[in-house]
């Protein structure tokens, strides 16, 4: 099973200039996923506007974070969703 990692419940806010001078934020949250591999590999999750950042702990990808892109490919959206993994 592809588990992916949070191991702080915090977030960062990343700010990007647009063409017209005015400032966008975006918060992100590190995270990792377990792909069998020797080590985990991290990646950055994008927060919606407002979205607390997911406590630490172990999750699985929502199937609302999956959509049909071009070509008929699946792809992650830009915002993906997790669902926690009950603890055993």
């Amino acid at each position: 099973m592809n588990c992916i990692l949070i191991k702080s419940g915090t977030s960062t806010p990343r700010s990007i200039k647009r063409k017209d001078g005015t400032q966008v934020i975006f918060n992100e949250q590190k995270a990792a996923i377990e792909k069998g591999e020797d080590f985990p590999v991290p990646f950055t999750i994008s927060l919606g506007d407002g979205q607390p950042p997911y406590p630490p702990g172990r999750y699985l990808l929502d199937v609302s974070s999956l959509e049909v892109g071009d070509f008929d490919a699946l792809k992650v959206s830009r915002r993906i969703a997790l669902v926690p993994v009950p603890a055993k």
